[in-house]
């Protein structure tokens, strides 16, 4: 497999970072992850927008421009004999080599590396658990796609040792932020919602897709505050990110959500926003 490190392409084998990287240290920078379908790359001016906002937020310099990124993404989907059927493309940027402390240096030689692999299709539903990990609704780490991702590993830990798909993760108010890996959206009496950003809700790409449908297609949506027991008295769940698209969540803690089944809001998601 070929990779793009600093702008370069590169065998993975080829390809290193120096081990007194920040990012891989302490965590010291952001991430994103596209998927492309046949050569093209979903909404990649909005994850660009966010990988570049994140960057900004956090001190960092991005070392590449985003006309060049886009670029190195068609190259690299071609390198790896990725331009048809579904390709999962990663960004990981991080501060760079500094010397020993945590306060970030002054001067900076930032590390991006960009990675391509097959995607499998995504699955027809997920069955989920409420996690006991806790989603810090105050932390830099719930609001942009950091490196520190330890409690998402452990709250998707817990969910495979249960033999489920995902893991709900509440925040510090006991309130459903998100999954381990995606944003929920719970249709209630027709109406949509989904955790809003402040209880510790990622602003995620397709969470912005599904919001914008959402309007045009003129169905009732909420950012708000989704209490446990509002998962209990939904109609339908569903799950989204860049990979699984918008997926039914149809099991939280081995009860059916609504009927068990993929519902007729998901299911027009589905369409709405499907790139096939």
């Amino acid at each position: 497999m070929i990779c793009v490190l600093n702008g370069k392409f590169f065998s993975v084998e080829d390809a290193h970072i120096d081990v007194r990287d920040r990012g891989f240290l302490l965590g010291d920078g952001i991430f994103e992850t596209m998927l492309a379908v046949d050569g093209v790359v979903r909404h990649d001016s909005r994850h660009l927008a966010r990988l570049f906002d994140a960057a900004a937020q956090l001190g960092l310099s991005v070392p590449v421009k985003k006309s060049e990124i886009t670029a190195l993404l068609r190259r690299l989907l071609h390198e790896n004999q990725l331009g048809e059927g579904r390709a999962a493309l990663r960004l990981t940027l991080t501060r760079g080599i500094a010397k020993r402390g945590l306060a970030p240096p002054l001067q900076t030689a930032p590390t991006l590396l960009i990675t391509a692999a097959a995607a499998p299709p995504p699955p027809p539903h997920m069955r989920a658990m409420l996690s006991s990990y806790v989603r810090s609704e105050k932390s830099i780490c719930s609001q942009i796609k950091t490196l520190n991702y330890l409690d998402n590993i452990m709250a998707r830990n817990q969910a495979a040792q249960r033999g489920v798909d995902e893991a709900l993760m509440r925040n510090g108010a006991g309130n459903v932020a998100c999954a381990s890996a995606a944003n929920i959206f719970v249709v209630t009496d027709g109406v949509l919602c989904t955790p809003m950003v402040e209880d510790g809700a990622l602003a995620g790409i397709m969470r912005s897709v599904v919001l914008d449908a959402a309007r045009d297609m003129d169905i009732a949506v909420r950012e708000g505050s989704v209490t446990p027991g509002a998962l209990a008295s939904a109609s339908e769940i569903f799950l989204t990110n860049a990979l699984i698209g918008v997926c039914p969540l149809i099991e939280i803690d081995g009860s059916p959500v609504g009927d068990g089944g993929i519902g007729p809001v998901t299911g027009q998601f589905q369409i709405r926003t499907s790139p096939e």
